[in-house]
């Protein structure tokens, strides 16, 4: 009775042979739906095909034995989908327009369902899915997007948010092979391990291709919250995906892309991608060791504050950033209170001559507001390092734990107003547990005061201090021996190159009297002969 209902309405039947011979052309598996359709050709006819609907891709099939595909495309490459009456749909692609004809409404809903359960599926359903489907005498607006079948509730529980799915789906639209071994590796180790950082160095032996499919598939991706690449060269084509992951993506909180080659007007594209991102949550920002564009960096800056969940992490160390770029950053960073309640880790590190001027003052009026610092990283800015210890002793004597100005200098002009306060914000820090001032000249009286206010600190424990390569020479010898065995607080202590030479005899009673030191680097020190090298 069916077979002659539809020969009725002029559909041809759907034959076991066509069937087998569809099956020899994809995968059997892939294979969701196969009807009978017409197709609405340009002079005004009608054609028989075959419609066979995969996982993730339509096909219309010529009426033959053998068969052979006519068209297909991967549902991605939908812009929009329209329905009319007696059955038909007009979808627009990329590249051309299909109308199509099914036998019943039962076989468009299907249809339509279908691809937007599998669209659904590749963007875990975001607010960034497109709305692609709309029928003749819809609301003003036209657009709906259809629901997505029940089966879609489960969407969340997927592994790893249904990476893999997604990933599969862009590597058919891309045209290139899906890497199991990508699959396997987030759905076996990743989930096994609740890991939400996605690492590019798991698959860096794959080529710049597939690894822009990869960091494609997480721009809907609900499971993963940080980016991370260090020491691997990104391709064009990786960079443009992570710049479209930043402008999409709702759920990455944490981008790390330190020495990966960045082209100097990536923090220009990337502040424009976070433009694009109202929904952003990312508050974690690692561009370390690339060569970047400084009005970039300041545009890059100024977006970054703006982000809904606060800075928490800035990381520009070796980056050409100059003291304009300090100037917006800190000038955004004051801008607010929220900075002082988010930012937890600030390095600028290796920008030689980015603290050496006045523009300096703008950053040590954000570190002398009360904030939440807890690391932070000024080695190798030029920084005159006893001017700096105000600002900290106004703001950051709470948090802070990690502090390296190492590869700066003293102000040797002002050390008699400025040592009181470095003394001071030594002996009133709070949770100071890394501290390291080598490789600059440590004048004889700051290394007084610096043991004196760790000595006096009623609240710290297990410190690493490092004060090697700063030339204390005898006068510092004289220094350790007299006040060292007094700082209590003092667990590792690196004094290595130092000139200390012939006095080391003199110091090593001061550490063997020490009551809590583990660790001693002396290194560097031995430029005598004979037993004093034994000690």
């Amino acid at each position: 009775m069916a077979s002659k209902e539809s020969a009725a309405a002029g559909f041809i039947n759907v034959s076991r042979e066509i069937t087998e011979s569809i099956r020899r052309v994809i995968d059997k598996q892939s294979i969701k739906f196969v009807r009978a359709v017409k197709q609405d050709t340009k002079n005004g006819k009608s054609e028989d095909r075959i419609l066979v609907l995969a996982i993730w891709r339509l096909y219309l099939f010529a009426v033959k034995v053998p068969t052979k595909v006519e068209m297909t495309f991967n549902f991605l490459e939908i812009r929009a989908m329209n329905t009319y009456p007696e059955h038909q749909v007009v979808i627009d692609t990329d590249k051309s327009t299909y109308s199509l004809r099914l036998q019943t409404q039962d076989h468009l809903d299907h249809m339509i369902n279908h691809v937007n359960f599998a669209l659904s599926r590749v963007f875990n359903n975001s607010v960034y899915a497109p709305a692609i489907c709309r029928a003749e005498g819809d609301l003003a607006d036209g657009v709906h997007k259809f629901s997505p079948s029940s089966e879609s509730s489960v969407e969340t529980q997927k592994t790893c948010g249904g990476f893999s799915e997604t990933y599969a789906a862009l590597c058919d639209y891309n045209g290139i092979g899906c890497k199991e071994e990508v699959q396997w590796d987030v759905d076996t180790i990743y989930h096994s391990q609740d890991n939400r950082e996605f690492n590019l160095l798991d698959f860096s032996h794959l080529d710049s291709r597939d690894l822009a499919v990869i960091v494609a598939s997480m721009a809907y991706n609900t499971w993963f919250t940080k980016l991370y690449c260090k020491d691997m060269r990104l391709g064009s084509e990786v960079v443009e995906q992570v710049l479209h992951t930043v402008s999409k993506s709702t759920s990455l909180e944490e981008v790390t892309l330190e020495n990966a080659g960045l082209k100097s007007d990536f923090p220009q594209k990337m502040a424009a991608a976070l433009s694009e991102n109202p929904a952003s949550v990312i508050h974690s920002l690692n561009l370390a060791h690339n060569t970047l564009d400084n009005q970039g960096v300041s545009n890059l800056i100024q977006q970054v504050c703006r982000l809904s969940k606060g800075l928490r992490l800035l990381n520009l160390s070796k980056t050409c950033l100059s003291s304009k770029g300090v100037v917006s950053l800190s000038q955004a960073l004051c801008s607010s209170d929220d900075y002082s309640n988010s930012l937890l880790h600030l390095d600028l590190s290796k920008n030689p001559g980015v603290l050496s001027g006045e523009d300096a003052t703008n950053l040590y009026m954000f570190l002398a507001q009360p904030n939440c610092l807890v690391h932070l990283d000024l080695s190798g800015t030029d920084c005159t390092v006893d001017s700096l210890f105000g600002a900290l002793l106004r703001g950051c004597c709470a948090d802070l734990s990690y502090l390296n100005l190492s590869k700066n200098s003293f102000s040797h002009r002002k050390a008699r107003e400025t040592l009181p306060m470095f003394r001071q914000f030594f002996s009133s820090v709070f949770s100071l547990s890394h501290v390291n001032l080598s490789s600059m000249k440590l004048p004889p009286d700051a290394l007084r005061a610096l043991f004196l206010g760790l000595s006096t600190n009623p609240h710290i424990t297990d410190l690493h201090l490092d004060i090697s390569s700063c030339e204390l020479k005898s006068a510092g010898a004289g220094i350790i021996q007299e006040l060292f065995p007094r700082v209590s607080c003092v667990s590792t202590l690196d004094i290595s190159d130092n000139g200390l030479d012939a006095d080391l005899l003199m110091v090593l009673p001061a550490f063997s009297r020490h009551p809590s030191l583990k660790n001693l680097l002396l290194g560097k020190n031995f430029n005598l002969k004979g037993r004093y090298g034994e000690q």
